[in-house]
Order: structure tokens, then C-alpha cells, then sequence
């Protein structure tokens, strides 16, 4: 990947990476002015860009009389791919590219390297993807907030959050223990899930809703029979909240198809009808992604049980009608 652009103009992501890589291969310390010359920047940039990965991205900058390096234990140690294993981190990475409508380092610096060490062919598909990354605008506020749930996390300490509820005019003050940090393709987000302790429950916080957050000198231990599958298992999505219940839903042929051969929540079983219609069951809340869900089948599925979420369908029907009646 060029660290210069088409207007000639140096690609500064990508120099902030290559600017780590250097601080990676001199463990025992690199003078600013070689990061300068080995980036063909001044050295003002260059103290620029160290300021940058230490204030925005997070990494833990130490300087002696060695120059800087970055401090230990930050890195995880090198561990050995197969073919098969680097794709299955592509395609996982792709995910996350996909599900998020924003620049994140962190993504960019896991396909870059991984491009160094997989064959030509993969190169070249993680280059395009490198590529249309920096299409997408910055969130220097998610990254940080990112970054040090992260650190939180891995060093079981609270953390102490400015967190704006979803209808609320103000933002209130929680501290939270991070048992687990979950990405929704739904909702094009991250989630914290964790104790909280102005409520005492567990509670779920989009991470874009984060409005400020400081690392606690407080620690927590997360509950060894905490299980995140488990705590999900009776949601459709990120949403925990009320009552599991028996859902039964009858798809058209035309769709039927798609029912039997994809697998959308571990409760599901089908059941082929003599029309090839497919009647599929569930074992879950009627949460609101649940329910968008099942109206983005449109005319092709009918919600035979319960009748609460039948009552939610037509409604949701007929106020459309009603905005699309004339």
C-alpha cells in the first residue's frame, strides 16, 4: 500500500502504521529522526504522528535515551497461521469492515498484516479492501473508546462512562464492569455489555452513545459461569429485554427455501408443508430487531404465533398504509 496519495499528498494512515511497524522491529528504542527519514517525513511529522498514536490510538509510548519504543506486553506474541486459518481471519475481518460505516486503524492494521504473509491471490483482494477503507470518514471518538474498553477489559477494571440513553435529553454517569464487547451487523455498531453499577443488572451500551470514559484504579472479576452465548441465547439480537416466548412463523415457497437452508437463531426448527411453504419456530423475545426481522419478509411471511406479535405486524401494516395510502 503507497503512503502517498493520487495528489501526491502522503496517505497519514498509513504512515501511522508504518510508523508502529518501526517501533515494533526496534523494541530497544528508535531516534525520531530515523522515523522521520525512514518515513520521508519532517521531524516535526514525525513527532506528530508518535502523538497521535499514543493520544488517539491508544499505544503506550516510552522514551529514553534510546529514543521511543513501545512499552512491553502491548503486542501479543507471534503465533503461526495455515492457509486455511489466515483466510478464516480475512473473512472475519471482512465482517467487521463491512459491518462498520466508519474508518477504524485497528481494521486497516490487521489486513496489512495480514497481506504480508498471505499468497498473491489473497493480497490482492486485501489491497482492495485497504483501498476503500480510507473512503470512510474517521471516528477518533469511537477508536479511544475502543481502545480503552479494550485495555479495561484485559485488565479487569472498571470503567467510569458519560452515556446518552437513547430518548434522554441528558447523559448520566454510570461506572461498569466490561464483562464482553459484542459488534451487531444490525445496528452497524459495537456493544459493552457489562455490570452496571448505578442499576446492579447487567446492561448493554452502544459504544457511539459513550460520550466520555476514564479506566478506574477499581478492579472485577467476571463470573466464571458467565457465558455471553448463553445470556444472548433467548434475544434475536443485541437487545435483552422481555419475555421469551413460543414463535411460530409460515413463509411462502418463494422464500421457503432460504428458511431450510440457513440457520438464523439456535432455536429455530423448521418444518416443510405439504405447499412447500416452511413453517419455522422459534424460542425467543419479541424484541423490536426481532420484529423488523420478520416485516422485512414483507407478504411473504405470516406470524401465526403469538398473537401479541401478530397484533404488532397488522398494526405496523396499516399505519404504513396509511402513509402510503394516496
Amino acid at each position: 500500500m503507497s503512503l502517498v496519495n493520487e495528489d501526491g499528498k502522503q496517505n497519514c494512515s498509513a504512515r501511522l502504521l508504518k510508523v508502529e511497524h518501526l517501533l515494533y522491529q526496534n523494541p530497544n528504542g528508535i531516534q525520531v529522526k530515523d522515523i522521520a527519514r525512514l518515513c520521508q517525513v519532517s521531524k516535526r511529522t514525525a513527532y506528530r504522528d508518535l502523538n497521535e498514536l499514543e493520544t488517539t490510538l491508544k499505544i503506550p509510548l516510552i522514551t529514553d535515551k534510546n529514543g521511543y519504543h513501545i512499552a512491553d506486553n502491548y503486542f501479543l506474541p507471534p503465533i503461526h497461521f495455515t492457509l486455511t486459518e489466515g483466510l478464516s481471519v480475512f473473512l472475519a475481518t471482512r465482517l467487521l469492515f463491512g459491518y462498520s460505516c466508519t474508518y477504524n486503524p485497528d481494521i486497516e492494521s490487521t489486513f496489512t498484516k495480514l497481506n504480508s504473509v498471505m499468497p498473491a491471490p489473497f493480497q490482492h483482494q486485501i489491497s482492495q479492501t485497504l483501498d476503500k477503507m480510507h473512503d470512510k470518514a474517521a471516528d477518533k471518538e469511537n477508536i479511544q473508546t475502543m481502545a480503552l474498553l479494550c485495555r479495561a477489559w484485559a485488565e479487569q477494571r472498571k470503567v467510569q462512562i458519560s452515556y446518552w440513553t437513547l430518548g434522554k435529553k441528558d447523559c448520566s454517569t454510570r461506572e461498569v464492569s466490561p464483562y464482553f464487547i459484542e459488534p451487531a451487523a444490525a445496528g452497524h455498531s459495537a456493544y459493552l455489555i457489562g455490570h452496571c453499577g448505578k442499576s446492579n443488572e447487567m446492561r448493554t451500551f452502544k459504544l457511539e452513545r459513550i460520550q466520555s470514559i476514564k479506566i478506574l484504579d477499581d478492579k472485577y472479576a467476571i463470573p466464571r459461569d458467565f457465558d455471553i452465548d448463553k445470556y444472548h441465547s433467548p434475544y434475536w439480537g443485541i437487545l435483552v429485554d422481555g419475555e421469551v416466548k413460543d414463535i411460530k412463523l409460515k413463509f411462502t415457497p418463494e422464500v421457503g427455501r432460504i428458511m431450510t437452508e440457513t440457520i438464523f437463531h439456535p432455536s429455530q426448527v423448521n418444518e416443510t408443508l405439504p405447499d412447500q411453504s416452511v413453517l419455522v419456530s422459534f424460542r425467543l423475545a419479541d424484541t423490536p430487531d426481532f420484529v423488523s426481522w420478520v416485516l422485512s419478509w414483507g407478504e411473504r411471511v405470516e406470524v401465526l404465533e403469538p398473537r401479541e406479535l401478530r397484533v404488532k405486524v397488522i398494526e405496523t401494516a396499516r399505519e404504513m398504509l396509511k402513509r402510503y395510502g394516496n
